[in-house]
């Protein structure tokens, strides 16, 4: 996509008027131009009264239309530029997890970032080029009526420099391209300085390999991509000046010698010569900024294609009512493996939620319990088998209002500081009688909507991720590990009360839980072993009870 395409898909209207605004102010540049030349020609006694006034109402004529000319279009590149900003938002949150997991996230980030902002600065240039090159052709046209041979020399002239320019910035485009590409991967050392710097602060030689073998051969590497497509461009920028000035010269010292010209043809060539330079200058600097814009613009297209959303799902599908029951029959998950060898499998898996329940979900790392959440929670579409609610089969098409039965806290989820789409009167009561049974009424205050700050320990976050979740209220609350952070205190009140009110208040809860203590509180225990339900080793293989009764303080098997 070209981004007179991409502005012309926006708004035809607008652009044409921008184009026809230019169209205007370059006609009323050049005749101010024939103006002059006349008012400073032998005959300047002989104007008439009136030219004067019109000079200056068409000197105010230029400058609207050139006010109108940037002004639409620049209004009309940034709408649009923001309208694919929300368009690629829109998209990433149409797409199924699985598949958003499998993208790039420092790519992501710089096509959200960079690439919008490249365009965004671009799109700037674009009444420039609109006003300026109509400008150059009309200068030029005015050029050829004053003396055949003076155009025919500048196109000359104009054929040996575009030449030029074009076969240096042809490696120049190709620099820009590939510093764009680099910048996903220092992108993704930026994220990696972010997010592990605790990790990488822990260890000296850790952050100095990172630092030496990772972050600053990417920096260099797009420093350098980068730097030698501008120097190219700054060659192809001198070599234009070069031409221009070589091309006054030969008008003033080689073009008189062998046709003559009359003083006043030259002096008038010369005001256009010179008068064009700037348009030209214009024109020239906005080449780089329209070029990386078009490496960024290729960028946004190879992307999109990408993040087509399951057209299987319906967006504004209802919430199911649940009244008994969900449950799972014989689902299926698996992941792609490497190197031709198979990837982990979940299932299949039979298990059953019940308002007013607790159920307990045990196992090992890599056992595969957060994904039989995510297949729970509707994250994750099954491979095979069904999920039923109330005995009603969930499609592809309902599995959206499916979700919004859930409230899920991962481990390693992201704590977000307001409670979108929870807006209802009374909430900022429940809010702040929940900071204070968590312990965190003097640390965190709620205010429109928002809390007043995360910045907490890890311990205090899960805390508040538990708060937001229950101010939610959806019927089905599944929480990963969430007790592992907190102290002593916490984790009793969270097993011994928090957990038993809230299946007395008829939710139905799935407690991942490694803390064989408070085992005793559930109404069953779930065990999952390399992606199954309950296979204990030394009875010849034979099944274990999928859904346990829960004994003080022990796991039966």
């Amino acid at each position: 996509m070209s981004l007179l395409g991409f502005v012309m898909k926006a708004s035809r209207g607008v652009v044409v008027l921008s184009i026809v605004a230019a169209a205007v102010g370059g006609a009323g540049a050049v005749t101010l131009l024939t103006m002059l030349h006349r008012a400073l020609g032998d005959d300047a006694a002989s104007l008439p009264r009136w030219y004067g006034p019109a000079f200056a109402a068409l000197c105010v004529v230029v400058a609207g239309s050139r006010v109108i000319a940037q002004g639409a279009m620049a209004r009309l590149g940034q709408g649009a530029v923001t309208s694919l900003g929300i368009q690629l938002c829109r998209k990433i949150l149409g797409l199924p997890l699985d598949r958003f997991e499998a993208l790039d996230k420092g790519g992501l980030l710089a096509v959200l970032t960079e690439d919008t902002m490249v365009v965004s600065n671009a799109l700037v240039g674009i009444p420039q080029i609109c006003l300026n090159g109509p400008l150059v052709a009309l200068c030029l046209l005015y050029a050829g009526w004053l003396s055949p041979m003076i155009l025919a020399c500048g196109v000359a002239f104009a054929a040996v420099g575009v030449g030029s320019y074009l076969a240096l910035t042809g490696p120049a485009m190709r620099q820009l391209y590939a510093a764009r590409s680099g910048q996903d991967s220092l992108v993704n050392h930026f994220s990696t300085l972010i997010d592990g710097f605790r990790e990488l602060k822990q260890s000296r030689a850790r952050s100095a390999a990172f630092l030496s073998g990772g972050l600053e051969p990417a920096a260099a590497e797009v420093r350098d991509r980068a730097v030698g497509g501008q120097t190219f461009f700054a060659l192809a920028e001198g070599w234009g000046e070069l031409s221009f000035f070589g091309f006054l010269g030969f008008l003033t010292f080689v073009l008189p010698a062998f046709h003559p010209l009359d003083r006043a043809t030259l002096a008038g060539a010369m005001l256009v010569v010179l008068y064009i330079m700037g348009p030209l200058d214009v024109l020239i600097t906005w080449i780089p900024t329209l070029g990386r814009a078009r490496a960024s613009l290729r960028r946004i297209d190879a992307l999109l294609p990408t993040l087509s959303a399951d057209a299987a799902e319906d967006p504004a599908a209802p919430v199911p009512a649940l009244r008994t029951s969900i449950e799972l029959d014989g689902v299926t998950y698996d992941y792609p493996g490497e190197d031709g060898e198979p990837g982990f499998a979940l299932g299949p898996v039979d298990l059953v939620l019940r308002p007013g329940e607790l159920v307990l979900l045990a196992g090992g790392n890599g056992s595969g319990k957060t994904t039989l959440v995510k297949i729970l929670a509707g994250l994750y579409a099954p491979r095979t088998g069904s999920i039923r609610v109330d005995g009603r089969p969930v499609d592809d098409a309902g599995r959206a209002g499916y979700r919004d039965l859930f409230t899920v806290i991962f481990a390693d989820g992201h704590l977000l500081r307001r409670l979108w789409g929870q807006e209802r009167p009374g909430l900022e009561a429940e809010a702040a009688e929940g900071l204070a049974r968590m312990g965190l009424g003097k640390r965190v205050r709620f205010e429109g909507e928002s809390y007043s700050t995360t910045d907490l320990s890890q311990g205090q976050r899960g805390r508040l991720g538990l708060l937001s979740a229950l101010l939610e209220n959806r019927p089905v609350l599944v929480l990963d590990e969430w007790a592992a952070n907190q102290d002593w205190r916490f984790k009793q009140a969270f097993y011994r009360e928090i957990l038993p009110d809230l299946r007395a208040a008829g939710k139905a809860l799935l407690v991942i839980s490694h803390d064989e203590t408070y085992h005793d509180v559930a109404d069953r225990i779930v065990r999952l072993r390399d992606g199954r339900i309950g296979v204990d080793p030394g009875e010849d293989g034979g099944p274990h009870a999928a859904l346990e009764p829960a004994r003080a303080g022990e796991m039966h098997r």
